[in-house]
Order: C-alpha cells, then sequence, then structure tokens
C-alpha cells in the first residue's frame, strides 16, 4: 500500500527550506542562474523584424520613449525586458506565434461575447 501524500506538509517543507536558503543555510534547494547577455542591440532585433519603433513598441509592450532610449544607448533593458529581447532576438517566431495565438482566443472571446 502507498503512503498518501500531505501537499500541505510537502509545501511547509519546501517553504522552510527557502527561508534557509535565504539565509545562507545549507538546503536541498537547488539554484539555476540564467546568464543573459549585456549586449543585446535592441535596434538590430526591431530592424531584423522589419518593425518600425511604434509597431515593435506595440507588439511587445515597450513604450516607444523607452525603445528610443536603448536604441541610442542612452538605458539598458533590465529584468523581463531582457528576456524577452533576447528570446526576440534568437527565436521570433516562436514569440510572434505565442503573441498571436493569446490575440486570436482573445478575439474569439469578444465575438462568443457579441453573440450571447
Amino acid at each position: 500500500m502507498t503512503k498518501k501524500r500531505n501537499i500541505g506538509d510537502e509545501i511547509t517543507a519546501a517553504l522552510e527550506d527557502s527561508i534557509k536558503h535565504m539565509r545562507g543555510q545549507k538546503t536541498r534547494a537547488h539554484v539555476h542562474k540564467v546568464k543573459i547577455p549585456d549586449d543585446i542591440d535592441v535596434k538590430t532585433i526591431r530592424e531584423k523584424l522589419r518593425l518600425t519603433r511604434q509597431e515593435f513598441a506595440d507588439c511587445y509592450g515597450f513604450s516607444i520613449r523607452t525603445l528610443q532610449h536603448w536604441e541610442q544607448g542612452n538605458r539598458h533593458p533590465h529584468g523581463p525586458a531582457r528576456i524577452l529581447l533576447l528570446l526576440l532576438q534568437r527565436e521570433p517566431q516562436i514569440i510572434q506565434n505565442i503573441l498571436l495565438k493569446d490575440k486570436k482566443k482573445s478575439r474569439a472571446h469578444k465575438h462568443q461575447d457579441k453573440a450571447a
């Protein structure tokens, strides 16, 4: 007979491990660090996709002013923006397909709402 899992105890143990890890204590936690390159050329990515600044900003949720600063080298992307830009640099078609799929779902929901 298999012992039944207690999810509550598992969550509690995981949280306790997390706290120990944050305090620098040895735990069972495995840390996976991802290195995002510092040299992300936003203008090259945008031009490769054949988009204007406005189109690029609209498609991927950036402010046009921020995009302008990145391209001119006055500022550099941080956090999730760097990850999105790296993915656009390496796998633009996958990102575009994901976003288009979400757009199609959103349109389908709007049409269903209107029909109801």
